[in-house]
C-alpha cells in the first residue's frame, strides 16, 4: 500500500455533461506554495495565472 493520499473536489459548476478532463496533483507537504494558505482566499487575477 501507498502513503502518498490524492483528494478531489468539484468545481460547483452545474450538473456534468460533455467531456470531462480530470486530474491529480499531490504536493510534498514539506514544500509549501509561499503565499497560498488557502485557494478560496486568492483573488480570481491570482487563482488564474
Amino acid at each position: 500500500m501507498s502513503d502518498w493520499i490524492a483528494g478531489v473536489d468539484e468545481a460547483g459548476r452545474g450538473p456534468l455533461a460533455g467531456p470531462v478532463i480530470a486530474a491529480a496533483v499531490i504536493l510534498d507537504p514539506t514544500k509549501p506554495i509561499e503565499g497560498v494558505r488557502d485557494s478560496k482566499k486568492l483573488s480570481a487575477k491570482k487563482r488564474d495565472l
